[in-house]
């Protein structure tokens, strides 16, 4: 790998220490994206450039200033306290490679320094991802266990997850999280009024400092009748604050209200007959619209379906992920680190399909 010249401006004193612990040749400077942009009018611009956004009450403007004295290749990141989808989106626009909320950690820091190495040594550019919506159907397919694995190994690639369980009645997804629930789920999608008012911190349980859920309490077991300004504005609300939101237990009437926001439906089934037999039907409903397969050996039980069925149930295509038989699962997640119990080939595959969801990308079948 080249020597590639880091130069940070930070205003704290941990997010300096953070910077030295990743880069001991990287310089770093107290101050901010101002104080970048006056000393690369003076000295030649450094090959990445992080700055600090914090006080700044119009930081795109003050990225534009800091774009026009630096190098056409110098690669610039940016830090802040605000975490902000909406910002960060408009940074990307602006020409910032990455933005990375506040506390900055160690090993968020090192993998994005090994994606710009990349970018500076020609290799493929990683996307920039922006909010996902991602719907996952399955009801006892093992659908909470692939939104628990897809939540963590985001989370461990530094991407800030929300999970939903729209269902009232039977939702499980906080026994999977070991999380209790906040409460609120039902007066939010109830509302019509105030959807302005949506205080999405007080609604999201976090099982993580990168994982929210939201979802309804165990003691909640009456029909919802949801209205669609609500429903609205807690995805809006959720696509705010993380780069990528997975539901589930919602009905058919969520459905048709949540379709023009999301991004990728992930189609959970188990490799039996019954189980192609509802995933092929949820193809059928979606109609074409972006989807992933993802066949999930939640039982331990023989594969009854061949590859051939396969293909012939889902017009030629096979799944994108298959996640067999883990019987360590339960306990991993009784512990909150389900990635824990599965092999690396299998958290390969998981990490080869991720930026689907996470980015603008759609998964392409496979032939």
């Amino acid at each position: 790998m080249a020597d590639i010249a880091l130069t940070a401006f930070l205003n704290d004193v941990e997010s300096r220490r953070a910077i030295h612990h990743v880069d001991r040749k990287a310089q770093v400077k107290r101050g901010n994206v101002r104080g970048a942009a006056r000393a690369c009018r003076n000295d030649r611009s450094a090959d990445i450039v992080l700055v600090d956004l914090d006080g700044e009450q119009n930081p795109v403007a003050q990225v534009a200033d800091l774009l026009q004295v630096c190098r056409p290749d110098t690669v610039i990141l940016a830090t802040g306290s605000e975490n902000n989808v909406a910002l960060a989106n408009d940074l990307y626009r602006s020409g910032v490679f990455l933005y990375l909320p506040k506390p900055l950690e160690s090993v968020d820091l090192g993998n994005v320094i090994r994606e710009v190495h990349s970018v500076i040594e020609q290799k493929e550019r990683p996307q920039i991802q922006t909010s996902r919506v991602v719907l996952v159907h399955g009801k006892g397919m093992g659908v909470n266990t692939v939104i628990v694995l897809l939540a963590h190994l985001a989370a461990d690639q530094g991407r800030y997850v929300s999970c939903v369980d729209l269902d009232a009645n039977f939702g499980s997804l906080f026994l999977a999280f070991d999380t209790q629930p906040e409460r609120g789920l039902a007066q939010v999608l109830q509302n019509r009024d105030d959807t302005d008012g949506l205080d999405i911190d007080r609604l999201q349980a976090r099982v993580s400092n990168r994982i929210g859920l939201v979802a309804h309490p165990i003691d909640q077991a009456d029909r919802i009748e949801h209205d669609e300004q609500g429903l609205d504005a807690l995805i809006r609300a959720l696509s705010d604050q993380s780069h990528l939101v997975l539901m589930c237990g919602f009905s058919m009437e969520h459905l048709v209200s949540m379709r023009s926001q999301v991004s990728n439906h992930v189609i959970v089934f188990e490799p039996t007959p019954a189980g192609v037999s509802v995933a092929s039907r949820w193809l059928r409903v979606l109609q074409g619209t972006t989807s992933s397969l993802v066949m999930n050996h939640a039982r331990s039980l023989p594969n009854l379906i061949t590859e051939d069925q396969l293909r012939s149930a889902f017009a030629g295509r096979l799944p994108d992920v298959e996640l067999p038989y883990i019987r360590t699962m339960a306990e991993a997640m009784a512990l909150g680190e389900p990635e824990r119990a599965i092999t690396p080939r299998v958290r390969e595959s998981i990490n080869r399909f991720l930026p689907s969801l996470l980015m603008a990308g759609a998964v392409e079948p496979k032939a």
